[in-house]
């Protein structure tokens, strides 16, 4: 059964290689490139880079954000980014594991939202989103720079 934790900074091969799944994009990153960014992250407050584990091998990834707010009564809001389950572990529950981790850390957070954006081809996706209780609420607008 897999379990969700954070990502250790000997996770990051295997997390850029999910990412590579995710994106169709290769980008041959060094140690050098890669630890003083994992180091950034993993000492910004309210940013957890997160892996899910089966049999010791990381099997997905998604990061979570909880973000101060002043709107909404002050309360925050999450957003998860990156979630990418192995392709060949799909439909296996490990997606839904990672989006209930989100959902509950929020909650703990007290979050008024849990938002996540996902490219429109990912109908597989959708449905597990809409079955967990997310809505298509709003049009997305991205500018890749």
């Amino acid at each position: 059964m897999a379990t969700v934790r954070p990502a250790a900074e000997p996770d990051i091969p295997r997390i850029l290689e999910l990412y590579e799944e995710l994106t169709g994009e290769r980008h041959d990153l060094t140690r050098h490139e890669t630890e003083p960014v994992f180091a950034e992250i993993s000492s910004m407050p309210g940013h957890e880079l997160l892996v899910a584990e089966e049999d010791n091998v990381v099997v997905g990834t998604m990061v979570l954000l909880i973000v101060p707010n002043l709107s909404h009564g002050a309360l925050p809001w999450a957003i998860v980014e990156n979630l990418v389950v192995d392709a060949g572990c799909r439909r296996r529950g490990i997606g839904r594991l990672l989006t209930e981790y989100a959902i509950a850390r929020a909650r703990e957070a007290g979050c008024y939202k849990v938002q996540l954006l996902s490219n429109v081809k990912r109908r597989e996706s959708h449905r597990l989103y809409k079955a967990l209780g997310f809505k298509t609420s709003a049009y997305g607008f991205r500018m890749y720079l």
